[in-house]
């Protein structure tokens, strides 16, 4: 010491303290704000906003679409019916369309019959108008104008059906004659005839009247054209139009029949009000053009003239963010929507090209309003940490150089006495007050490494792990906790000091990069304000964090060691759930995803058990088929016994094809490709039908069938009879299963009156004294392969298909089907339906099968000698059964193996013949299909004419239409029904 003080160049404490912590609270701002960037949140912000538009968007499209689509098949079922009536009274008239252009009178008794079914189809649910149009030609043209006769009717309020009368309804269109004898009023804006001109847009017309001619392959169903909205008068409301070509049996289009949609009924089906905000609407476009820019037709909410100009464009090719478009609004701030394409045309349709689309548009800020918050949260937080990290090191900075600054003087006035003990006085601060207790301890012991210990020691929290390196001795001392924290081997778990060698080793396993080891080996690679790493390991198969913090002392080197890893956990939980919102609706999502889990595993349950069920149903007729033919073949000399054998067969055989065609039609079903068929129906005939088909089985289990017939004033409907018959066949056939021995079965029909002329209400209430049905599984009753799980029900067979076909065909026959039942006494159905009235019934066609038994006598009354025909099959063994079944009426059959070999014999043989053709369909070298056109395309005079008959396994109704259109003139399913097999020979060879 040479008595002088040494100047000091530096910074104050004050700074020292203060720089640092205001970096800091900037650094962590700024940390949050880059992870929030480089991990991508505020663009998963942004994007979960523009899903909640999509999502509104793509919902409320699937809605519309669905509304829409709802429309189509009334229009064509419609279509299909005027197609007839027109035939009709051609026929009875002994005219030709063409009179349709020549006689006025002709134009309007076919509007007349026309108008029940026009009125029937404005009838259905959000159906404006209804309207159909002749094409007249020029018969009431004018020298500036086109023409048309035809019938529109208007009910503006869709919803709202009068059940006594058609008052509530207007005829903007047509006849007034018409509407006296309709008994409707005429419109304010009534019109006798559609005029035709560029005032308007008429493609509701004029579209489907080009529409067969320019695709004559496309069936009429496949032919339905949505136009956009029009009006039909320049005073008139517009309305948005479905229409169908009516098109007669000779493929001539003589107008078009169709629905009208207005505006306010299709807004119901688009509030204003369905966003999560007030600047938003809706839009529904179309695209006739097919390039993508759409065109606007409808919009919801006065806010479309805010967020949409005349200079807005909808282009679905242009460029977006995550589905997300901006549309520009000329001199406006442009809005954001998207676009949800709806598919309104069938894959068949010819107008696919044109699209038809839901575009939302909304305001920016509604959209963002969650992304913009956070960044303003985000610019408010820096301000208030560089704020609060000002004021806080100024204030912690003077709290601490204050008695700095005291103990400094006190160490300079040190010399004036010597030999005395420094008195520092109290601070206030622990951290002070203990350096000035080291201090004096300094000044009392010279043992510099021995203090320095004792200081670290005390310093240490028992939670945290020290290790001091001398770098002098390349000694290491260890402190206890931190051989606890870090589990040494071959280090005693107490304070002690060891080699850097063996401390070395230690560290390794832990410090596996040696990030640390480095470091301490050389201590002025260590900052003197210290340094620190993380470091993960693997311990008793968990994951361990470890923070290591190094600084330096008088050259040695000071490390501490903390297990963080339980701030890690914390950390990460932070993370995950930091989104409320969106762990809400992940939540939501898994509830949903586990409903639809046990949804699809009950069904799963449901379809293994009737797999089961299948293979013992199956096995148990094919075992008594494989059975009596063994049987059978063993007793070939004993016609009785082979004659019973064959009948077991049979019947065995007839329940394999039940089976089948159960699941057949549940297929058809639930593909929605199953078909009803409408026709006159005698109630009478199917009930006495149906109880002489279930009448065997009820007398072998001594049942008594009574049944009761209520106010028939109408016995002949409209509708599908087979299907009727097969629900009613299928619901008694299960009483007389499950009621034991000697029940009783009632049958109670009732006509009820509905205050419609053309239509009637039935109600079919089928009770039976048997075991009845649990509640719980009557909840499930209708659905697909249930069966209740009851022993008694187990003996019975059957493919538990039977009740979901019943309740699917009443459901599409517009009916109801309702069951009450309780275990041990019995069960009751009440089915009730709504069938057209059919007349005098003069035409109404059997519904009832002839009985099995009978099919064979009738197959040998039938007599055809002298006829031959043509059977064509690729299989040996259908080749001998057709071939043995058709010489039973005398017939002489040729045979052929496959398509061409028909076609061969076809043209070597001479005009006449063959008298039919019975054709397969898959076959090899050439398939029926191309044969039969092969045959029809032959310049001979039978080509045209000789009747072919599909003889074929592909017994679908696509199948039956693909057979006609290539020129087949019948359809016969395998195996073949000998009943309908000799229904065609006499009615193609007698």
């Amino acid at each position: 010491m040479n008595g002088k003080s040494e100047k000091v160049h530096g910074k104050s404490m004050l700074s020292k303290v203060m720089i640092p912590m205001l970096i800091l609270g900037i650094l962590e701002v700024a940390v949050f704000a880059i992870v929030m960037l480089v991990s991508g949140e505020l663009t998963y912000i942004k994007k979960y906003s523009y899903n909640l538009l999509i999502e509104k968007t793509a919902n409320r499209a699937s809605y519309v679409e669905y509304m829409l689509n709802q429309k189509t098949s009334p229009v064509y079922e419609t279509a299909v019916e005027i197609n007839h009536i027109t035939e009709e009274y051609l026929d009875e008239n002994g005219i030709t369309l063409d009179q349709l252009s020549e006689d006025k009178e002709v134009n309007k008794e076919l509007l007349i019959r026309s108008s029940d079914a026009i009125v029937s189809l404005i009838r259905r649910d959000m159906v404006n108008d209804a309207f159909i149009i002749l094409d007249t030609g020029s018969l009431y043209d004018t020298d500036t104008d086109t023409v048309r006769a035809g019938l529109y009717l208007r009910d503006t309020d869709a919803y709202e059906n009068s059940t006594t009368d058609i008052k509530d309804i207007y005829m903007e269109m047509g006849s007034s004659d018409i509407a006296h004898e309709l008994g409707t009023a005429l419109d304010s804006e009534w019109a006798p005839h559609l005029v035709i001109n560029d005032d308007n847009d008429f493609s509701f017309y004029t579209v489907p009247m080009e529409s067969k001619e320019l695709y004559p392959d496309k069936p009429v169903y496949n032919l339905g054209y949505w136009s956009g909205f029009s009006k039909i008068s320049p005073s008139a409301q517009k309305s948005m139009k479905y229409t169908f070509p009516l098109v007669s049996s000779d493929g001539r289009v003589y107008g078009v029949v169709g629905i009208g949609l207005m505006e306010k009924t299709i807004l119901k089906n688009i509030p204003a009000n369905d966003f999560f905000n007030e600047s938003a609407c809706y839009i529904i476009s179309s695209d006739i053009e097919g390039d993508g820019i759409y065109t606007p037709e409808l919009h919801s909410g006065p806010i479309y003239t805010r967020l949409v100009s005349a200079d807005t464009v909808f282009d679905e090719n242009a460029d977006n963010s995550y589905g997300i478009y901006e549309f520009a609004a000329g001199h406006k701030s442009s809005s954001l929507g998207c676009i949800q394409r709806m598919n309104i045309y069938n894959s068949g349709s010819p107008y696919n090209q044109q699209h038809w689309a839901l575009i939302s548009a909304a305001d920016k800020s509604g959209i963002l309003s969650i992304y913009w918050f956070l960044i303003n949260v985000f610019i408010i937080s820096v301000s208030i940490t560089v704020v609060c990290g000002i004021a806080f090191s100024f204030y912690t900075g003077r709290k601490i150089s204050k008695p700095v600054a005291a103990m400094i003087n006190t160490l300079n006035n040190a010399q004036q006495n010597e030999g005395a003990l420094l008195n520092f006085g109290n601070s206030g601060i622990t951290e002070i007050d203990r350096l000035a207790s080291a201090i004096v301890q300094l000044q009392v012991s010279a043992n510099e490494y021995a203090s320095r210990v004792s200081r670290i020691i005390t310093l240490t929290d028992s939670k945290i792990g020290v290790f001091m390196v001398n770098m002098r001795a390349h000694t290491v001392f260890v402190s206890e906790s931190l051989t606890r924290i870090m589990d040494f081997d071959d280090i005693p778990h107490s304070d002690i000091t060891v080699s850097e060698e063996i401390f070395s080793h230690q560290f390794e396993k832990i410090d596996t990069d040696g990030k640390i080891l480095e470091q301490y080996c050389d201590a002025a690679s260590v900052p003197e304000s210290g340094s620190s790493v993380e470091i993960k390991r693997e311990k008793n198969g968990k994951e361990v964090w470890y923070k290591i913090t190094l600084s330096t002392l008088n050259k040695d080197v000071i490390g501490l060691v903390q297990d963080i890893s339980e701030t890690v956990a914390e950390k990460k939980k932070i993370a995950e759930y930091k989104d409320n919102e969106y762990t809400e609706k992940l939540l939501k999502a898994n509830r949903a995803l586990r409903d639809a889990y046990e949804n699809a595993r009950r069904a799963d349950n449901a379809k293994t058990d009737f797999l089961s069920r299948m293979s013992h149903d199956i096995r148990t007729p094919m075992n008594a088929i494989v059975g009596m033919t063994v049987i059978a073949n063993s007793h070939i000399d004993d016609k009785e016994k082979v004659a019973d054998c064959l009948e077991k067969i049979s019947v065995s055989g007839n329940y394999l094809l039940s089976i089948l065609n159960d699941v057949l039609d549940m297929s058809k079903i639930e593909s929605g490709k199953f078909e009803l068929i409408e026709d006159k129906i005698d109630l009478n005939a199917l009930l006495d039908s149906l109880l002489e088909m279930v009448k065997p089985d009820a007398k072998a289990k001594d049942h008594q069938i009574i049944m009761h017939k209520h106010d028939i004033v109408h016995p002949t409907v409209i509708g599908d009879g087979l299907r009727i018959q097969q629900m009613f066949v299928n619901i008694v056939s299960n009483s007389v299963k499950y009621t034991n021995n000697g029940g009783t079965i009632t049958i109670d029909v009732t006509e009820k009156p509905v205050g419609n002329k053309n239509v009637g209400c039935y109600e079919f209430v089928f009770k039976d004294n048997g075991i009845g049905m649990s509640e719980e599984f009557l909840k499930n009753i209708f659905e697909p392969f249930e069966r209740a799980d009851d022993e008694r029900v187990n003996k019975q067979q059957g493919t538990g298909l039977g009740m979901a076909i019943t309740y699917n065909l009443v459901k599409m026959m517009n009916g109801d089907i309702q069951v009450k039942s309780k275990p041990g006494k019995g069960t009751v159905f009440t089915v009730t339906l709504f069938l057209k009235f059919g007349g005098n019934g003069g035409n109404a066609l059997p519904t009832a099968l002839t009985p099995s038994s009978k099919n064979v006598d009738n197959l040998k009354k039938a007599h055809f000698k002298d006829k031959r025909v043509l059977l064509v099959d690729d299989n040996e063994l259908n080749r001998e059964i057709a071939g043995e079944l058709l010489e039973m009426t005398g017939i002489t059959v040729e045979m052929a193996e496959n398509g061409q070999e028909a076609v061969d014999k076809f043209l070597a043989s001479k005009a006449g013949y063959y008298g039919l053709i019975f054709m397969d369909i898959q076959m090899p070298v050439m398939n029926g299909y191309n044969a039969a056109l092969t045959i029809r395309s032959q310049p001979r005079a039978d080509a045209r004419t000789i009747p072919i008959i599909a003889m074929t396994a592909d017994a679908f109704a696509e199948d039956v239409k693909k057979a006609r259109s290539s020129g087949m003139d019948e359809h016969i399913a395998k195996p073949l029904d000998i009943d309908k097999l000799v229904k065609v020979l006499q009615k193609w060879l007698s």
